[in-house]
């Protein structure tokens, strides 16, 4: 079995978005230089993370090489298929798995709701001690690591996969056994000491799925054939259901009763959150994932949640009458003992806690957010993280945001240039200490046109669209005897334009600067007389005198500047 944690991630893929995070039901991710890992200190193993995952960077670990080597060694191998393949391996498809299994070399393929009606008759006994059926591997992983309190409540019986496996083994002797299902908990649940001679070998049917696209099976043209079955799974078939185990033991689970279906892990942590639901009640199926094990993380996709649930009913309905009992059943060892292996949280005292919120400036309750963009559910369950070392304070936004605005304001308030921002209708919202100083103004003025202090004739182009691609103005300007530099530029999705301002007054002009003059002037004078010439061919009867003499100024005023231009 090749590595150690069901889950892991491919930090080649993780994008930093703390969706995993946010999905864990445990937080059992660190995220450490915005890397998110996987604690299996802490981990149910529940590939919640995988599912929720946009990236794919969460995988469960493929087992799918050790079943080959299984196969290649030559020892026998059985399936035990979960109940759930139905889900999937629907209709006619149902039929052909078995002979495709054949196919892979198994010779041996059994329905894991074998065991599940085996475990089924022994959990529901009378002198069975516990209320919370132990069917599912994520359910007990839970209540070991972080409600041990409610441990002697778990039906002490292993589950259907480990009861199926050691019936398997003691019917076809020396034989490995290899479970199918969609479950990434079952990958670790036989590795539990009193597990390793059950089940020899975990893979989900996303491998299979690859195992039988890497052999290039047919599966359209595969025959029908039967599974290899001694029992009747009867209405275990039912177990990938909510409710489907209670249903399977004739168990009363109505609205109305005392016994309990639940499903998904918010549910199931509620549940358990206030103990007088579970002392003293009927029995409790819990199902880790919402739906039932139909929404394990590792189904190939294309499928909804419904229809998986229709596929199995239909299923079961298909078979239900149509199966005999060929033996009587032999017993196994089926006893379960579930202990305390606690998480060992260590716990954060409230001073720690109040430093963490001074470090991300939170110290103000009103800051105190709650918005989970972090991951966490609370401000305060963050900085628990972040002090266990789970988590660092760069993951919460809010925080980031004040940080980088704080880091812009300071920039902009130290730049020797001065800056001021306007509006849409061209009103100064913000102005830094340098501009004021410029043009001898406070913040008393803000709200006014710009045009109060400066030229607005750049502003205006920008407010018009009119300087084409660039967005862009550059100039050189005068008011109130200051002589300055301006670059103004549009932010078009804030809707506010944006003004830089060199005092230029004290400074003797190179040639690069007289050539910014000049071409402004001529720029100038060229609009004047487009505009005059314009104008005259409207009103000619009225102005014709008039544009002459304007046209004429313009010219020379052309004429003095390309004149320098040229004895330069």
């Amino acid at each position: 079995m090749t590595g150690i944690n069901a889950v892991y991630t491919d930090t080649a893929n993780c994008q930093d978005c703390y969706r995993c995070v946010r999905a864990c039901p445990v937080k059992a991710i660190s995220v450490i230089g915005r890397q998110a890992r996987i604690q299996p200190e802490l981990c149910v193993q529940c590939g919640t993370c995988v599912r929720e995952c946009p990236q794919g960077a969460k995988k469960i670990r493929s087992d799918k090489d050790k079943a080959k080597e299984l196969i290649a060694s030559g020892q026998s191998v059985a399936a035990s298929v979960a109940p759930s393949f139905a889900a999937v391996y629907s209709g006619s498809l149902a039929n052909r798995l078995p002979s495709l299994l054949r196919g892979l070399g198994f010779k041996y393929v059994s329905e894991t709701a074998e065991g599940a009606n085996y475990i089924t008759a022994r959990s529901f006994e009378k002198d069975q001690k516990g209320t919370i059926c132990t069917a599912c591997p994520a359910v007990v992983n839970y209540i070991e690591k972080y409600t041990p309190q409610f441990a002697d409540e778990l039906i002490p019986i292993v589950s259907p996969m480990i009861a199926h496996g050691r019936l398997l083994k003691q019917r076809y002797k020396n034989c490995a056994v290899v479970f199918i299902g969609p479950c990434a908990a079952k990958k670790m649940e036989i590795t539990r000491p009193e597990n390793t001679d059950a089940t020899d070998c975990v893979i989900t049917f996303q491998e299979l799925d690859e195992w039988l696209k890497d052999e290039g099976v047919d599966v359209e043209n595969t025959v029908e054939s039967g599974f290899d079955h001694v029992h009747n799974p009867g209405d275990a078939r039912l177990f990938p259901l909510e409710g489907g185990m209670l249903t399977a033991g004739g168990i009363k689970n109505s609205a109305d009763s005392e016994n309990l279906k639940i499903t998904g892990a918010e549910n199931f942590i509620s549940f358990l959150a206030d103990k007088d639901n579970v002392i003293g009640r009927g029995y409790v199926e819990p199902l880790f994932c919402k739906g039932g094990c139909i929404g394990g993380p590792a189904f190939p996709g294309g499928k909804m949640l419904f229809e998986r649930r229709k596929n199995i009913i239909d299923y079961w309905k298909s078979t239900r009458d149509n199966e005999t009992n060929t033996e009587p059943r032999n017993q196994i060892q089926d006893k379960a003992d579930f202990k305390e292996h606690s998480a060992n949280l260590p716990p954060v005292s409230e001073n720690t806690i109040n430093k963490i919120f001074a470090q991300t400036g939170k110290t103000d309750p009103a800051l105190q957010l709650n918005c989970e963009a972090c991951g966490y559910r609370t401000c305060e369950e963050n900085a628990i993280a972040i002090a266990r070392g789970l988590a660092e304070p760069e993951m919460c936004l809010p925080y980031m945001r004040r940080l980088a605005q704080q880091r812009t304001d300071r920039i902009i308030d130290t730049t020797p240039n001065g800056v001021v921002i306007v509006d849409s209708d061209l009103r100064m919202i913000k102005m830094n200490p340098a501009f004021q100083k410029m043009f001898m103004c406070n913040n008393g003025i803000l709200g006014r046109r710009v045009s109060y202090l400066v030229n607005a004739e750049g502003f205006e182009k920008l407010q018009l669209g009119a300087v084409g691609a660039s967005d862009k103005v550059e100039s050189i300007q005068m008011k109130y005897g200051i002589r300055y530099h301006e670059i103004l530029y549009a932010l078009r999705d804030e809707g506010q334009y944006v003004g830089i301002y060199s005092d230029i007054s004290k400074l003797k002009f190179d040639r690069e600067q007289l050539d910014v003059v000049k071409a402004q002037t001529l720029l100038h004078a060229r609009e004047f007389l487009d505009h005059q010439i314009r104008f005259a061919q409207e009103m000619a009867h009225y102005l014709g005198k008039s544009t002459a003499q304007s046209e004429e100024i313009a010219k020379r005023l052309i004429a003095l500047y390309e004149g320098s231009e040229e004895s330069e």
